[in-house]
């Protein structure tokens, strides 16, 4: 089940771009990492296995997801919107953005589904870097969003709500998270990419030693957050396999 703020956030995503534009897919997924060793669909099985924890609901504020074009390592794009009246522009950048917008997965999306979130308007070209900033956002960046207002109410960029030893918390942390991950992959008219933002829970409430961290516990808040910011990529999916697509060729 996704909440309201996921299907806000696609509705604004979804919006027309023009004739030239080339509709990139953005997904999300809360799983291992490709490289970790699990079972498939079995992620909220395995943390609470090893820590009682158990996870219900994640929420993440992106203030911004950025594509550059190959060769190009200017930082001065404009502000894209939700793909809502236009597309973003290459005439003064070669930058495509996004943002904000809210991330929310909750039940069955919890256990390793890539799950389309929205779509975004590009101009087709080779893209060599995805870029993402995870923060929290004003009431007034929230807009219409009434899902991300609540967490720029609660000065939050994430969310997590479960139970610990049967027993509810809830998470709730500013951290900043800003990325620029290395890419390689061409957006071509007739096509449709998708962009693969994962979030690997499994490594949030433990330590360097794999002893649990009492996520309700102030102690244990600084770990946890270093956590958070080692668990989020962002990768070319296109086939929604939740791996990159590169580590996909490797492996024909």
């Amino acid at each position: 089940m996704r909440f309201i703020g996921l299907f806000t956030s696609l509705m604004l995503f979804s919006a027309c771009g023009s004739e030239e534009s080339v509709k990139v897919g953005l997904s999300a997924r809360v799983g291992a990492s490709s490289g970790a060793q699990a079972v498939p669909g079995k992620v909220a099985q395995q943390l609470e296995a090893s820590t009682g924890i158990t996870i219900d609901r994640v929420r993440l504020s992106v203030r911004e997801l950025e594509l550059e074009h190959e060769g190009d390592d200017r930082d001065d794009g404009q502000q894209g919107g939700l793909d809502e009246d236009r597309p973003d522009s290459r005439d003064d950048d070669s930058e495509q953005e996004i943002g904000p917008f809210l991330i929310d997965l909750s039940e069955e999306d919890l256990n390793g589904r890539v799950i389309r979130v929205g779509n975004l308007h590009v101009e087709p070209g080779i893209f060599d870097e995805i870029e993402f900033d995870i923060g929290k956002v004003s009431t007034t960046e929230a807009g219409e969003d009434s899902a991300l207002k609540e967490l720029a109410q609660l000065g939050a960029s994430v969310v997590i709500d479960g139970s610990i030893d049967g027993q509810p918390f809830s998470f709730v942390s500013s951290i900043r998270v800003e990325q620029e991950r290395e890419a390689h992959f061409e957006v071509k008219q007739g096509e449709e990419p998708n962009i693969t933002i994962n979030i690997d829970p499994t490594g949030w409430f433990v330590d360097a030693e794999g002893q649990r961290l009492d996520p309700r516990n102030e102690s244990a808040r600084s770990m946890i957050e270093n956590n958070l910011r080692r668990s989020i990529d962002a990768f070319d999916d296109d086939d929604m396999d939740s791996n990159e697509d590169d580590d996909d060729n490797q492996d024909d």
